[in-house]
């Protein structure tokens, strides 16, 4: 059967089906909007490895520790048993953290660096932009904009509804 006897085969067992209004076969469905992408979020135990990593690799290259021996005490302390490198992984976790604080501050400061001139021309734009309105008679305000010919509680719909208390 070819895929025109098919659709042709579809359409008439929709007109004899009672259930099917005859709209049915002139309406379309609405278009579907395209499916917003999730955002990409990396799992905790991700993180979780790659920080166990750095120590691992802080122990080994500071201290002189096998790979093997500082990923046991590493371990060790993550679920809570004694190990006699302790002092050494506590050391290490907490350099491993103040280096990243430090990366993450440098960051920031080149992030507010690079934004600082898109910051500066945007202001210099909004002073135009104002200037132009003072020129034009319009000023700017801060209170809310509305008909001055009337007091503020007073309502062009009428008094207000008492309510009940």
């Amino acid at each position: 059967m070819s895929s025109s006897e098919e659709i042709l085969g579809q359409i008439d067992r929709a007109l004899s089906d009672h259930t099917v209004s005859p709209d049915a076969m002139r309406c379309t469905p609405e278009p579907q909007p395209a499916p917003v992408p999730p955002v990409p979020v990396v799992p905790f135990t991700g993180g979780h490895l790659a920080a166990r990593e750095a120590v691992v690799r802080r122990l080994v290259d500071d201290h002189g520790l096998t790979p093997d021996e500082a990923l046991a005490s590493v371990h060790a302390v993550l679920t809570g048993r004694p190990t006699e490198q302790q002092h050494l992984v506590t050391a290490a976790a907490r350099a491993v953290a103040a280096e990243l604080a430090q990366r993450i501050g440098q960051l920031f400061d080149a992030f507010t660096r690079a934004l600082e001139p898109a910051a500066r021309a945007a202001a210099a734009t909004l002073r135009q932009l104002d200037e132009a309105l003072r020129a034009a008679g319009h000023a700017a305000s801060s209170r809310r904009g509305g008909r001055r010919d009337r007091k503020a509680w007073e309502s062009p719909y009428g008094p207000p509804s008492r309510r009940k208390r």
